[in-house]
């Protein structure tokens, strides 16, 4: 097996920030401000209330938003690793929903919900933050939609189109929950690979890994050495 002292690391790996809790807005569209969480409105209400709690919690979270379009009149939130959908919300629930969730442990039972019960594939397209993203991901969306219907699996998958998840250097950039792992460098040829592999055979794909939800970075680099015998 290969170690840190033999092989180099490739740059992709363990690039991802630490975060144990991501926020999904689902806003129909993806027309958002180059950063969602400055830009007003729900998006920027939402940010604002959970980032103070960071600290409080020992937790880190992520805001962003997404082309699912909300079931309800006001806005759906999706949760993960909780799988938990908000179906509705204003932004007069907002406290609500960080005093029961959050900071209870729980869904609201105030507000309506629902679990998730598909995965998730987030990819960045999100053009007004960085270009590559803007590029590279568009198709992306296509064709992982294209690969899950041929395979019969998109009643089992979602596929959205996703605001700055970070690191656009790795453009095309992507997602997947429930598990919480993290790709990069994405091309249309990747695809098929990360369907195959991935959503098929539960493993990941080495050479475009770059990190999972509730791992430090030096945590990440670790376990792509244990899991993947260093294999880029």
């Amino acid at each position: 097996m290969s170690s840190p002292t033999t092989q180099p690391i490739p740059e992709h790996i363990g690039s991802v920030k630490r975060y144990d809790r991501h926020f999904v807005v689902c806003t129909g569209g993806r027309r958002w401000a180059p950063k969602v969480e400055q830009g007003g409105g729900f998006l920027q209400a939402l940010a604002d209330a959970t980032k103070p709690l960071e600290s409080q919690l020992g937790q880190k979270m992520r805001v962003t938003a997404s082309d699912e379009p909300s079931e309800g009149e006001g806005v759906d939130v999706l949760i993960f690793p909780d799988a938990v959908r908000y179906i509705g919300l204003r932004e007069a629930d907002i406290p609500t929903l960080i005093e029961d969730h959050v900071l209870g442990g729980r869904p609201s039972p105030r507000l309506a919900h629902r679990p998730v019960e598909v995965g998730y594939l987030l990819v960045c397209v999100h053009a007004e933050r960085d270009e590559r993203c803007g590029r590279a991901g568009p198709p992306l969306v296509e064709r992982f939609w294209q690969v899950l219907d041929r395979e019969g699996l998109s009643d089992r998958y979602r596929v959205v189109a996703s605001s700055h998840l970070g690191g656009h250097k790795f453009a095309g950039n992507l997602i997947i929950y429930p598990s919480g792992d993290w790709y990069g460098l994405v091309t249309l040829a990747d695809v098929e690979r990360i369907v195959q592999e991935h959503l098929i055979g539960g493993r990941i794909v080495p050479a475009l890994w770059r990190g999972r939800i509730g791992m430090e970075q030096d945590e990440q680099r670790a376990f792509w050495f244990t899991c993947c015998g260093g294999d880029a």
